[in-house]
């Protein structure tokens, strides 16, 4: 848990909603591609490489009216990055709750075309993945995951 908190404050996550904060925790993403996957290109075997070369695995959520869409299917205990990236015309957030984790979030809110990213560290257990903006989670905008 207190992984998960330092990990959120690294990411900028606050209730300010700066664009500043958010841009700032979409750079470090850049620096997953590293050697330790070199002839890696499936998406699948990306996931486990980027794990092993910094210990935490990039996952993209893609929201758009009223949907959410996770680039990866499948969970196992661990640390993730869940980059959401508003591609519809409405603002989202990205809200994460389960075992270990309370209602972490991006900061603020994201505006059509805007990223943001939350990091945090998944054990055993069901996980709700939803848009925390009034209303979008019960229009659809609601994943739930299980990590084994």
């Amino acid at each position: 848990m207190a992984a998960a908190a330092v990990a959120l404050t690294a990411a900028g996550c606050s209730s300010s909603g700066s664009p500043a904060a958010a841009s700032s925790s979409a750079a470090p993403s850049s620096a997953a591609p590293s050697s330790a996957a070199p002839s890696s290109a499936a998406p699948s075997s990306s996931a486990p490489a980027a794990a092993a070369a910094g210990g935490t695995t990039a996952v993209t959520a893609i929201e758009t009216e009223f949907h959410i869409a996770l680039s990866k299917k499948s969970f196992s205990p661990g640390t993730y990055k869940f980059t959401a990236v508003d591609k519809g015309h409405l603002q989202h957030n990205l809200v994460i709750d389960g075992p270990g984790v309370n209602m972490a979030k991006t900061a603020g809110l994201l505006s059509p075309g805007q990223s943001a990213s939350v990091t945090v560290t998944l054990r055993k257990g069901n996980y709700d993945i939803f848009c925390g903006v009034p209303g979008h989670k019960a229009e659809g905008m609601n994943v739930n995951i299980t990590v084994s």
